[in-house]
């Protein structure tokens, strides 16, 4: 039976019917199955345009010079871009599988390898990993999920966040060290988005978002006849004021405000990616942050200032008889413009501020001096107001540390924030290398750099002999009661925790040991010890009198990776039977404790005795 060609020019009209999808290959495997077919539609599925709603709509993140020179290199044919980075995608899932089954510092250079070869075009498909369909056990009730859960799918969530993290933190080190050399008023918008970037939200979405602001902001103007021409607004000094309140209104009508009472020490309202969505209320530096950047999108010459009581906004202009001015954004509802001769003074005497000092408080401020002005409001939030501090994750404190603590060291070259990074490094293991190492180490002092190299490579040590190290039960000579993937409750402390290791004896210093009081326990420092995650994601090590059996409610279970996404690491499911819970092991954990999966198995169905 003979088939009829269609003509070419049908078959890319058919073809131009498939969806573009952000995290399925199903159209373009539509597209490949296509070009293997007859001569027409091999050479119909091969035009380039069809190739590029679905590239733009899987690839909206790359490394910016490596998408130049994939441009280059294929002359801009949208199929071989897509191939291209479909090749990147691949190599990238090979790495991060390693990463989820092996142990050790292999890991660590794998992540190395990601972020050296790929950088910011493994973003997506690392996010599509990040984001694999959950087992039931951990879904909201009544959310169906119509993808089949892969292997191992929750600690390739862990390490793929983990991974997509040490991309964005390595990138925003190198952009922070820019600006020791080369801090232009231009670096201000991506230098202060990169504080993001420790949350692993690449600087790029920050960037789009402004924007965004900034097309709203002009239909604002428009609407409102406020003149939009910087060459009819930058010559008339009442203009100018106008356009620079009518900016601040603007920001106000889309859910912008100054953060009052206890929302103003809230740490989300330091960080631009929830500054610019969920916490529009919010402290002086970020509202003029947004100002700034939307300002001088508009034609304004416009610079955040780091004045004593508040920042704010110095608005110049090329016209010599122009005068400069203030803005007050945080205040703007009151009064948004601020005059040097009227209003400058008062705020300073305010502070305890002569005024024969004046010219250092309003002079332009670099980006350099505004990040670390950020970073210390982080560091206020953490110290000074805990209450409001601890209305978060623990996770998300120890990110906004580990931030601030990265601004300071680059730009103070302090041992002492040095010496706080160590100590946090186990939150993001896989920055060790392309962040600690080869991002943030050139950018310090000799001295500094020596005593990060020497900390680096004592890590590397200890996860290569972890490595080496199994914990096989046949080998014990003192009974281990409990497992790995253990769900217990503390008989003291009341908290809930999720095994994750253990010792025969506690392996403890000395002095933690006095401390903690650990030999006035009836069997003392010479019972089984247990490593612990508990519910808020902190670790624990737990002695064995202490250890009760539970289970978990079903809503702390849709919770366990949004408040301890560390359990993403060490656990991938959890069975619940007669009141105990036990998680099923990742394979770093079977590999370290061979014998616990089968242990728990039996004791979940026999119970303790």
């Amino acid at each position: 039976m003979t088939i009829r060609e269609l003509p070419f020019d049908l078959y890319v009209q058919i073809l131009k019917q498939l969806t573009p999808l952000t995290d399925s290959d199903e159209s373009i495997n539509v597209l490949i199955s296509c070009s293997k077919a007859s001569t027409s539609l091999r050479i119909a599925a091969s035009v380039s345009g069809l190739w590029e709603p679905h590239y733009r709509v899987r690839y909206t993140i790359c490394d910016p010079a490596k998408e130049q020179s994939r441009k280059q290199s294929t002359s801009g044919d949208w199929r071989l871009m897509y191939l291209e980075r479909r090749r990147i995608d691949l190599e990238t899932l090979d790495i991060l599988f390693k990463i989820v089954t092996e142990r050790g510092d292999r890991r660590l250079e794998r992540a190395r390898e990601v972020n050296t070869m790929f950088s910011f075009d493994a973003w997506n498909a690392l996010e599509i990993a990040a984001n694999y369909p959950l087992p039931e056990t951990f879904r909201e009730p009544g959310a169906p999920e119509q993808r089949p859960v892969p292997p191992h799918a929750v600690p390739i969530r862990f390490w793929a966040q983990m991974l997509l993290g040490a991309i964005a933190r390595s990138d925003a080190v190198r952009t922070w060290g820019e600006l020791i050399s080369n801090d232009t008023p231009q670096a201000l918008e991506l230098s202060f988005a990169c504080v993001s970037s420790f949350f692993v939200y690449p600087p790029m979405k920050v960037l789009s978002q402004l924007d965004e602001l900034t097309v709203l902001c002009k239909a604002y103007f428009i609407e409102r006849q406020i003149p939009l021409d910087p060459a009819e607004f930058t010559s008339d000094s009442g203009k100018l004021g106008l356009v620079c309140s009518s900016i601040c209104d603007f920001l106000w009508s889309c859910g912008f405000e100054a953060a009052d009472g206890q929302r103003f020490h809230l740490l989300q309202n330091r960080f631009p990616h929830l500054f610019l969505t969920t916490h529009k209320a919010t402290i002086p530096i970020s509202l003029v942050y947004v100002f700034v950047c939307i300002a001088r999108k508009m034609g304004i010459t416009a610079a955040p200032v780091d004045f004593p009581t508040r920042v704010l906004a110095v608005v110049s202009s090329p016209d010599p008889d122009v005068s400069e001015f203030f803005v007050d954004v945080f205040g703007s509802r009151t009064q948004a413009i601020l005059t040097l001769h009227d209003d400058i003074p008062h705020f300073l005497i305010q502070a305890g501020i002569t005024t024969t000092s004046m010219l250092r408080w309003i002079s332009p401020a670099s980006s350099t001096s505004m990040l670390v002005r950020a970073s210390r409001n982080v560091l206020a939030s953490v110290y000074d107001f805990p209450v409001a501090a601890g209305a978060v994750p623990e996770v998300v404190l120890h990110t906004a540390f580990y931030a601030s603590l990265v601004i300071n060291v680059i730009f103070l070259n302090n041992h002492r924030y040095l010496l706080n990074i160590m100590k946090h490094i186990n939150w993001f293991l896989l920055d060790l290398l392309p962040v600690l190492v080869d991002s943030l180490t050139p950018l310090l002092n000799p001295h500094l750099q020596e005593q990060l190299t020497t900390h680096c490579k004592a890590i590397m040590e200890d996860e290569k002999e972890a490595a080496t190290t199994s914990h096989p039960r046949s080998t014990l000579t003192q009974r281990v009661k409990f497992f790995v993937g253990m769900v217990f409750k503390h008989a003291a402390h009341g908290y809930v925790g999720y095994v994750y290791g253990w010792d025969p004896s506690c392996a403890a210093a000395e002095d933690w040991i006095r401390e903690m009081g650990v030999d006035s326990l009836s069997r003392g420092r010479h019972q089984p010890f247990y490593h612990a995650l508990t519910q808020s994601g902190s670790s624990r090590y737990v002695a064995e009198d202490n250890i009760r059996t539970t289970c978990l409610e079903p809503a702390d279970i849709r919770r366990i990776f949004i408040e301890a996404p560390e359990a993403g690491r060490y656990f991938e499911d959890l069975t619940q039977v007669d009141g105990r819970a036990r998680f099923l092991l990742s394979p770093e954990l079977n590999s370290a404790y061979p014998d616990d999966e089968a242990f728990g198995d039996q004791w979940l169905k026999q119970g303790e005795d």
